[in-house]
This record gives structure tokens, sequence and C-alpha cells, in this order.
């Protein structure tokens, strides 16, 4: 899960997105119009995964308007799901360099940069769109941030980017998990206790969160607890590396 970030606007956010930001390269109404539908009918066929005609609509609505930063976006996420690395990389930076106040490409292009593994370049785009105070998805870029810090091993830095994420949006799942990691790893567990509980009531259990409940349980004598979250990573992740982590401890605990 830390292998990962939020791609945000990609399925849900972008159509919004699209409407929210007025063209500044259009005088007539109608031509306007015409470059949003097209810009609209490719980031549906994206979110359904018709990528061919996704690119049919879009180069379409490049032609309207080269310079289109929501166009160069879209079409920076859709190279990027086909693998296309050094195109997805071209229209990032296109869109950030036609509008440098484009957050939410700020926050893609950062986030591809983090799958390349160029934590320090991904870092300054998310810190770009994190400082946005107008940006809708600003606490999904403070958790971007958060995670680009964790692989940099940059602790303090990444704590603080996840608390003013789950400021910003109490609900921000990832980022309540990765803090009541960072709490319990620095023996401060009734703070890692509290957020493992506010997590537990905006997100599903996965196999890290079901290995931080167990951890949790046992530093505070909750056997009931301990048990019900053994349960479930035996019997719903039993192939994953914290099951593992869960035997390697109780073959420990037992001397074997």
């Amino acid at each position: 899960m830390v292998n990962r970030i939020i791609i945000l606007g990609c399925l849900i956010l972008f159509a919004g997105c699209v409407s929210d930001r007025p063209s500044a390269h259009f005088g007539n109404a109608d031509k306007e119009k015409l470059l949003q539908a097209q810009i609209d009918l490719g980031i549906g066929y994206i979110r359904n995964g018709e990528y061919q005609r996704a690119k049919e609509n879009l180069t379409k609505a490049m032609d309207l308007d080269q310079r289109s930063p929501i166009v160069h976006n879209a079409f920076g996420l859709l190279f990027q799901l086909e693998g296309e690395d050094a195109l997805a990389e071209e229209h990032f930076r296109k869109a950030v360099r036609f509008d440098p106040d484009f957050s939410q490409a700020r926050n893609n292009f950062g986030a591809f940069l983090f799958e390349q593994e160029r934590y320090e370049e991904s870092i300054e785009q998310l810190q770009a769109a994190a400082e946005d105070r107008f940006y809708r998805g600003r606490s999904s870029s403070f958790e971007n941030l958060g995670v680009s810090y964790l692989r940099l091993d940059r602790l303090e830095e990444a704590e603080a980017a996840f608390t003013r994420a789950i400021e910003l949006n109490p609900a921000q799942s990832r980022s309540l998990l990765e803090l009541a990691y960072l709490r319990f790893d620095a023996q401060n567990y009734v703070s890692a206790r509290d957020l493992y509980i506010r997590y537990m009531t905006v997100a599903s259990q996965n196999a890290r969160s079901l290995w931080l409940g167990i951890r949790i349980a046992r530093r505070f004598n909750d056997q009931d607890a301990e048990a019900s979250y053994k349960l479930m990573l035996r019997n719903i992740f039993p192939a994953s590396e914290e099951y593992k982590s869960l035997q390697e401890s109780e073959r420990e605990s037992s001397g074997e």
C-alpha cells in the first residue's frame, strides 16, 4: 500500500475540474463548448478503459487548443495508464508549463514521478499543489506528499503532511493509517490507537491495517480484538507480508 499514491481526478473529479476552469484561449463560446465536449468524452472513455477512443476525442480537443493544460493533463493520465512513461511525462510537463497554477495537474504529475521512484521531484510538484488553498484535492496532495516523505525516510515531514491532510479532511483514511503507524513506531500508543479507531470508521480493513490493529491490541491487552484481527488477516490476506510478519511474531513469542 505504501508503494502507490493517489492520482486524483482521473476517474472522480476530472469532469468537475474541466467545468471549473474557464478557458483563456477562446473568445468563441461555441468553440469552447466543443472543446469541453471533446474533453468530457475523452475522460468518459478513460473511465471505461476505452483508451483508443479516449485518444481520438482528446486529439480532437488538442486540435482545438494545443496549449490546453486540461487536455495535456488528461493525456498524461492516459499514457501513464498505458505504461507510456515518456509520453506521460511530456504531457504532464506541458500541463504545468501552460498553467503553473493547475494544482490537479501538479498532483497527478507528482503521483507519476512517485511511481518512477523520483521522490524529490515528486515532492516538488506535490508541495505546489498542497500550497494551493483553493484546490479541492488539497488534502490528498498532503497525503501524497506524506507518502513521498516516507519513501525518503523523512519521518517528521511525513507526519506533518499526514496531520495536515486529516486537518483538511478528517476522513482522509490513508493519512489516518500512516499517522497511526508513525505514532505506534514512536511508542505513542494511545495516539496510535485513537487514530486507528478513526481509521476504522472511514475505511475497510486491509492487511496493513489489520497488522497494526493486532499490535495495538497487544499493547492494550485487548485479547478479543487481537483474536478478531488475527482471524481476519489469516482468512482474507493469507498471502500478505503482514500475515508472514504475524506468523514470525507468534513463533518468536512461543520460543520456536
